[in-house]
């Protein structure tokens, strides 16, 4: 999944070995900070590229499966998308919003204090590369996802 996102012009750590015996992969070594810990303005800043990856992987069928701002880092290349060891091929929109939703979570987690802008950047990202109705059609599903029973609110 990390070539198959590199051949769609996002940047990834490059793969140099895989050993299946040892069940071990051997990757690029991204130097750089996680977006997780830049100061709030700069996060803010960065939603909106992010948004447009997660749109990019999407329009081609690719779930990332733990989208957090710890998945990213800022090298001096760029933006840089890790882990895709929960990600899968789809074209379910219900797991493009549930990627969404866990983006989500963690901007209300972690990023409490920038939340509404940083998640209304990511979502300008997001929607220029999918178009509003695909996007609108996401979205629609992550509110569906959250009045499901573990997001519902107690009252």
């Amino acid at each position: 999944m990390i070539s198959e996102a590199k051949s769609f012009g996002i940047t990834t750590p490059l793969v140099y070995f895989v050993d299946e015996k040892k069940c071990e992969i051997y990757l690029q070594f991204i130097k750089g900070e996680l977006v997780r810990d830049l100061p709030a303005k700069q996060i803010m800043r960065i939603c909106k590229e992010i948004g447009r990856i997660v749109g990019i992987l999407h329009k081609n069928g690719v779930m990332h499966g733990d989208l957090t701002t710890s998945n990213f880092v800022l090298s001096q290349k760029g933006l840089v998308i890790l882990d895709f060891g929960l990600s899968q091929k789809t074209d379910k929109i219900d797991d493009y919003a549930i990627d969404l939703r866990l983006f989500k979570e963690v901007l209300n987690s972690a990023h409490a204090q920038i939340v509404d802008d940083a998640w209304t950047l990511f979502m300008q990202g997001y929607q220029k590369i999918l178009g509003k109705n695909l996007a609108e059609k996401i979205i629609n599903q992550v509110l569906i996802i959250e009045k499901r029973g573990r997001y519902a609110n107690v009252v």
